[in-house]
């Protein structure tokens, strides 16, 4: 595999983990409300941010792709999760649309951190 391809692959995991860690808490539908965040949720955007800079830095071409990999991560963890909580109470996630969109704002630091990355790198061959 290539660099990139390595960095694709984890962007896809760390947005499954960030499902993991602040949507699923490792717990049922119904205690994951009444129990406290293994992080609080303010975290979210800034782990995305590094996750973004931190992937991309010397990266060559495009580095939007690694951003979104991080979001599809996450979307794709997030509606097995959605699958499975409906199978036993189907009236669960009633809103599941407005989680999509919470994901993708708070992953959307990671597009800054890419672009940071960028600048970064245009810097240093001046």
């Amino acid at each position: 595999m290539s660099s990139k391809e390595w960095r694709l692959a984890v962007a896809v995991v760390i947005g499954v983990l960030f499902d993991a860690v602040f949507f699923w808490k490792f717990q049922q539908y119904s205690a994951r409300g009444s129990q406290h965040d293994i992080l609080p949720a303010f975290s979210l955007p800034l782990l995305a941010f590094l996750a973004g800079l931190l992937l991309t830095l010397g990266m060559d071409g495009r580095k939007r792709i690694v951003p979104l990999a991080i979001a599809g991560g996450f979307f794709a963890a997030n509606a097995c999760l959605i699958v499975a909580d409906c199978r036993n109470d189907p009236t669960n996630h009633n809103l599941w649309p407005f989680e999509f969109a919470i994901i993708l704002l708070a992953t959307s630091p990671a597009f800054l951190g890419a672009g940071i990355s960028a600048l970064i790198e245009r810097m240093r061959r001046t």
